[in-house]
This record gives structure tokens, sequence and C-alpha cells, in this order.
């Protein structure tokens, strides 16, 4: 039977995933992709996800630091796959990072997502698809799953939250600590002094998983988990019928 891997986006429905013992426990048998700052939460869960990444320029550059040491630091993360930002590209990180063999050198191409015509089928050119996610499940298909399972893709997210103070470029700012995060499965996914993109969900969270669906191979199985979620280009399944065969 063919690998599972789980794309683990951070929408609210992954708390119904990580907050279960035993459904954690079935994730941990397989393999899984992270993103963004979900990092902040791995050691209280003891779990570590078998790939690790972020694909956006601002969310690179702004925890910078906490992914430097998650390369370095002793955990479970087979490969990461940061895009660094826009000028410095992956020369961001520090060499020993750079230079460390779970560290992922990619040639990210920035595609605007109405643009994007193809799979990306080569690390020397990879096509952004939109958003982490979509990037996440695009490097899947890469590496050869053949059924990829979408949990906490929500694309349901509230465009304005309180305490974010806006900058030049469209780049948010959130000035202070929230007690409830209505986008992420946990309060301090975001924390004062984060740096983010607002998260355009009809045009680019939308989009991504859009292009994914219209350039999927025909062999490849997307499944979404999120009961919730507002995603129509994928079949949609409970998280209690993926274990079946498995």
């Amino acid at each position: 039977m063919d690998k599972i891997l789980f794309i683990m986006g951070n929408g609210p429905s992954l708390g119904d995933i990580m907050n279960n013992s035993k459904n954690l426990e079935f994730i941990k048998k397989h393999d899984t992709f992270g993103l963004n700052a979900a990092y902040r939460v791995y050691k209280k869960y003891n779990f570590y996800p078998t790939y690790f990444g972020c694909f956006d320029y601002v969310v690179n550059k702004s925890h910078k630091k906490s992914f430097e040491d998650l390369v370095l630091e002793d955990n479970d993360i087979k490969e990461f796959y940061f895009i660094g930002d826009r000028m410095k590209r992956q020369n961001l990180f520090k060499e020993s990072v750079y230079n460390n063999n779970k560290f992922k050198k990619f040639n990210f191409i920035p595609t605007p997502v109405d643009s994007f015509s193809k799979m990306s089928n080569d690390f020397r050119a990879f096509f952004n698809a939109g958003s982490s996610g979509g990037n996440a499940l695009q490097i899947g298909i890469m590496k050869g799953y053949k059924r990829i399972v979408l949990l906490g893709c929500d694309c349901n997210y509230v465009e304005e939250i309180e305490g974010v103070k806006k900058h030049i470029n469209h780049v948010l700012e959130l000035k202070k600590n929230l007690k409830h995060n209505p986008n992420y499965w946990f309060a301090d996914y975001q924390k004062k002094g984060d740096m983010f993109n607002p998260p355009g969900t009809s045009k680019y969270q939308m989009g991504s998983w859009r292009n994914m669906a219209s350039y999927c191979p025909s062999d490849v199985e997307i499944i979404n988990c999120s009961e919730v979620s507002l995603i129509p280009y994928f079949k949609k399944e409970k998280f209690s019928m993926i274990n079946i065969g498995y």
C-alpha cells in the first residue's frame, strides 16, 4: 500500500487531531508536513513532523532565529524547506543552517497565483503554488506520495483580527498576545511582534488549492479531512476513516 502523507495546515480544526491522543498517535506513525509557526508547540505534544517548511518571505524573516534553532537542534524532522526572504533568498539563514544536511536547497520561483501553469517536477525550478499548504502538497507529490491527506486546511480565515498594526506593503504585525486567535488551532500560534501577510483567502489560499487540484497527477489521491473546510476542490473524508488499512 502506498505511503500516506499528512499536510498539516494550522486552521482551528487541527486541534481536533492534536488534542485527541488516539488521533495524535496515529499521525505520529506516518509521514507529516508541518508549517510556519506550529513549531511553537511541538515539544508540548512530543511531536515533530517528518518535514517542516515555510513558503512566505515575511514569515521566514520574522521567525528566522527560531527556524535556525529548529534546524540545528536535536529533533526528528528529516527535511526543512525554507525559502528565506525576498532579497537574500535562502542565504537569509546563517551558514551552519544553510549547509546543514537537513536544510533543502531549492530555487523558489515567485509566481502569481493566477499564472501557475504546471506542477513543479524539479527543485531547480520550484514554482510557487500560492500558499504554504499548497507548496507542501506540491512537494509531497514531487516526492512520490500517492495518497495525501489535508489536516487543518480550513480556509475560513478571519481577515482582520484585533491587535494588528499595518505596515507598508500590506505587512501586518501583531502588537499584543491574544487569548484566542480565530485563525489557528492554538492561541499562541502568533505572538506579539510577529510579522505576517494578510491571509488573502479568496485569492491566494483558494487559488493555491485550485492550482494543486488543476495540475495534480491523476494517480495521486488528495483527501481533505477538515469537516469545516471551505476548500471545494478535494474529496472530503472523516479522519476516522483514514486509518482503515493502515
